[in-house]
């Protein structure tokens, strides 16, 4: 389970109370949440359970630290603008102090709406993103550089559950998934570009969906054209990831 860090509980408590300051000074007002998220590309979708994925709930992206990264912020931005979200905050609970406004902002997330938490270990960024999921009015909650195990994963999907705010980890670069309670497990990478045009044109990810309850796994090879996931057709069949999914 993800144990309380070991700073002063002072500190603990000044920077939950910031935090939920400053997601009241965001906050929007009006909209309805919807409980299933299509993501708008219809290959992904049909393999996922109604049609898209679970907004309150927990959804594991591991891979190539820069597409998975990529991936989990378009996703985000995604799950966030369904229904009441889109004018809420993101709280990002990082570990490196590497996250690139330009870049967040081309994928879609306006900095603005953007909370950082800064993590110094693993067991802190599972402890903010629960702290951070009992908060109804945010968009999304991502946790990054920790893979969390049954019990604490367990903690987050009831978490995300009773707020319905969705809840993504995001460990890129690690080579094995941990057993957990996660609704979704992606694995995702870049994919080469057509020759004729060699680091030009839209991101082009190799997505590998590795488990989803009540829906099937599958792999695809996706641009990013403004905001949205279109399948390329002509892509072959990829190999099958590296990373190895447990449970």
């Amino acid at each position: 389970m993800p144990t309380r860090p070991a700073a002063g509980e002072s500190d603990r408590a000044a920077r939950l109370a910031a935090l939920r300051e400053e997601v009241r000074r965001l906050e929007g007002v009006g909209g309805t949440d919807v409980a299933t998220v299509p993501l708008g590309c219809p290959p992904v979708d049909g393999a996922l359970p109604d049609g898209g994925l679970t907004r309150g709930a927990l959804h594991e992206i591991a891979g190539d630290a820069g597409a998975a990264t990529g991936f989990a912020v378009w996703l985000a931005v995604r799950l966030a603008a369904a229904g009441a979200g889109s004018h809420r905050p993101v709280v990002w609970v990082a570990r490196r102090p590497d996250l690139y406004a330009p870049g967040l902002a081309a994928l879609g997330l306006d900095p603005a709406r953007l909370l950082v938490v800064a993590a110094r270990r693993a067991d802190e960024v599972l402890w903010t993103m629960e702290e951070a999921l009992g908060c109804r009015g945010l968009g999304a909650v991502v946790g990054e550089g920790a893979s969390p195990d049954m019990t604490a994963s367990r903690r987050l999907q009831l978490a995300a559950e009773g707020s319905g705010v969705p809840a993504l980890t995001l460990a890129p670069g690690e080579k094995a998934l941990r057993t957990s309670a996660a609704v979704t497990r992606w694995a995702v990478r870049p994919a080469p570009g057509p020759a004729e045009e060699p680091g030009l044109g839209p991101l082009r990810w190799r997505l590998s969906l590795l488990r989803c309850r009540g829906g099937r796994p599958g792999a695809w090879t996706v641009d990013l054209r403004d905001g949205r996931l279109d399948p390329v057709a002509d892509a072959g069949t990829a190999e099958a990831t590296p990373l190895r999914a447990a449970g």
